[in-house]
């Protein structure tokens, strides 16, 4: 009886760490770049190791007959990328990753002893260059700052160009209408419910009107993707934009906020028109 609970726990762990995995197959990106010495050249066989700052977890890679590296599916984050290679200084330089992004960190190492570390001090251009996708990306500082009526994020998926907002298809209206906090969101002329929307690399569609299910608090969100055109074939099942919602993941350090939240009509500036019809009463 024993041997089988313990069977039983181990099936559940693995399956939960496959599901996680599988779960995290979308708004993942990648880092890459070339690697060249102070005449240009390529450097063959440079080691690249890049270090989620916030967990510690490490991947590696090395560079080809070209100098040329990549390092896919990696979570958005801030990283910590180290290049090391024989008869060259090491190198270092933090960089911050973004949902479905593909980075290009190219970096030129000086000739000296492997002893001696390079930091480099200067941000990596945020322009993905490697894809032709055109994306917006809504980071966590303006999902938290910018004001929104109910705290619903979804709203945020205007700031993307080509995104209108679009009330009168019908997506969310009469025997269809489905929860508050759906929006209708027209991308590049598309219809309101060919939108697709992913929760941390899971379906989250509202099957029934094809809108977007309620997104989490803004507290709860790191960021979210917005792809509107030219997006790779991973991504399916409409033909207007592509939503990748991506959730806070946890680190090494403890860490947490808190908020209140409060709607009452005390707070409401008088009507303009009230005013003046208490005063010809008045009068």
């Amino acid at each position: 009886m024993k041997r089988n609970i313990v069977l039983a726990l181990m099936s559940l762990v693995v399956f939960s760490t496959l599901s996680s995995n599988l779960a995290h197959g979308q708004g993942l990106g990648s880092i890459a770049g070339t690697i060249t010495d102070p005449t240009g050249a390529a450097i063959v066989a440079a080691q690249i190791t890049v270090t989620q700052i916030g967990t510690g977890l490490a991947r590696e890679a090395a560079t080809d007959v070209g100098g040329y590296y990549v390092v896919p599916s990696l979570h958005p984050a801030s990283y910590t990328i180290t290049i090391k290679a024989r008869g060259f200084s090491d190198a270092r330089q933090n960089v911050t990753l973004l949902a479905d992004q593909t980075l290009t960190v190219s970096l030129q190492l000086k000739v000296g002893s492997g002893s001696e570390i390079i930091q480099v001090e200067g941000n990596a251009p945020q322009v993905d260059t490697m894809t032709s996708t055109i994306r917006q990306v809504v980071e966590q500082a303006r999902i938290t700052e910018l004001p929104l009526n109910g705290r619903n994020a979804a709203q945020l998926t205007l700031l993307s160009p080509g995104s209108v907002n679009s009330p009168n298809g019908g997506a969310d209206q009469g025997f269809t209408k489905t929860f508050p906090g759906a929006v209708t969101i027209s991308a590049n002329g598309a219809r309101q419910n060919m939108v697709s929307y992913q929760l941390d690399g899971g379906n989250y569609v509202d099957e029934y009107t094809n809108v977007n299910q309620p997104f989490p608090f803004p507290d709860a969100l790191q960021e979210f993707s917005v792809q509107t055109s030219n997006y790779t074939a991973e991504y399916g099942q409409n033909a207007g934009a592509v939503v990748n919602v991506i959730t806070k993941s946890g680190i090494n350090n403890f860490h947490g906020n808190a908020f209140e939240f409060l709607r009452n009509s005390v707070f409401n500036a008088r009507n303009y028109f009230a005013l003046q019809l208490s005063r010809r009463m008045v009068f």
